[in-house]
């Protein structure tokens, strides 16, 4: 799949494979999102408000690029392991058991509220930014923070050497200032 997607063409995957509330997933009224997924840039900083939509579209970028990459692993943090176990039902799976591609991709051997495995041997992790533990033994290829002012910043430090032996070393902050 990645021959026909490069990194700025994420979000026609993410329209073209995903799903919300039974129809095609659209960027329309949601257009700057456009902007923000097609940037390559190795680390992204976006500021934004609630209720925008940010936290949903980098869900799906995560989940397009585990699976048009194989082995690529994805962490993404939230402000506590109890959010994060929310996010991963309540949003995640949502994504998943409604997009075809995704379901089929799933390795169910290997799916709960922490992690997904993709047949394609690439992970998506969810982990909380509390806790000095939850940054051991998961190696990564993207690194996306949700809330990072709700997070300890000496836990989003840690996660950063989880990328040390990774060739994209992606990082995405996301945050509502507080």
């Amino acid at each position: 799949t990645y021959s026909k997607y490069s990194l700025n063409t994420i979000p026609e995957w993410i329209a073209e494979n995903t799903y919300l509330n039974g129809g095609r997933f659209s960027f329309k009224d949601h257009e700057y999102q456009l902007a923000i997924l097609r940037d390559t840039s190795q680390h992204k900083v976006v500021m934004k408000c609630s209720q925008v939509g940010m936290s949903e579209i980098e869900a799906r970028w995560a989940l397009a690029m585990c699976n048009i990459i194989p082995g690529f692993t994805v962490l993404m943090t939230l402000m506590t392991a109890h959010y994060a176990a929310q996010f991963m039902r309540t949003r995640i799976d949502p994504i998943i058991m409604g997009a075809p591609i995704l379901r089929e991709n799933l390795h169910l051997n290997l799916d709960n509220s922490e992690m997904k495995h993709f047949l394609n041997n690439s992970f998506l992790h969810l982990k909380g930014s509390q806790s000095t533990n939850a940054a051991l033994s998961v190696p990564v290829d993207a690194l996306l923070h949700d809330e990072v002012d709700a997070s300890a910043p000496e836990i989003i430090s840690t996660y950063q050497s989880r990328l040390t032996h990774s060739p994209w070393k992606f990082r995405t902050w996301l945050s509502t200032p507080t």
